[in-house]
């Protein structure tokens, strides 16, 4: 097989396009072509696969991280990621609308879908960036992925029932810029 890269038809960009896809036809077609590079299996990427992309990225052990953000990205649920979906995830994690942003990240850090994140989901979460992490520097008051699950609790639990809605979590993060920086969700 080796490494043939094919090219996007001009309706299938246009296609991407319109479902919510906020990239040019140029940036379409050079994300094809890491997606492609990144398949072994053609079509889709696996978990396994996602797994590797991000170990390449970040210093740290990054397997528990991607496994959630690959979640994010199988929209339909079968397993796999195809080209589809892989765009429209990209797509919404690198935006520069916060609120979208926020409502991918919430729906991340809200493992079991259910519209709320407990305190057993948040540290999930933390361990898993921290495990990704490492070598970045964090404050005593955040050093463990414990204190920093304390910490986004104290901020945006605002009714103290255990439990982080969506609304809290916007709010929340949008009053504090110290809890974007935590989510990693900086705006421009």
């Amino acid at each position: 097989m080796g490494n043939r890269t094919t090219r996007l038809k001009p309706s299938a960009i246009q296609d991407l396009q319109k479902s919510g896809v906020d990239f040019s036809a140029e940036e379409i077609q050079e994300w094809y072509e890491e997606y492609q590079r990144s398949c072994r299996y053609g079509r889709f990427l696996t978990v396994k696969e996602f797994k590797d992309v991000y170990s390449r990225i970040f210093g740290g052990d990054a397997s528990a991280f991607a496994e959630h953000v690959f979640r994010t990205f199988d929209a339909d649920k079968n397993g796999r990621v195809d080209f589809k979906e892989f765009l429209i995830g990209l797509s919404v994690t690198s935006s520069s609308d916060v609120r979208r942003k926020l409502k991918w990240a919430f729906s991340m850090y809200d493992i079991d879908g259910n519209g709320f994140i407990d305190k057993e989901e948040m540290t999930s979460m933390m361990r898993a960036v921290y495990k990704m992490t490492p070598t970045i520097k964090k404050p005593d008051d955040v050093n463990t992925p414990e204190k920093m699950t304390k910490k986004l609790f104290e901020k945006m639990d605002a009714n103290g029932d255990g439990g982080i809605s969506w609304d809290e979590f916007y709010d929340g993060a949008m009053k504090d810029s110290l809890v974007l920086a935590m989510l990693q969700l900086n705006p421009e």
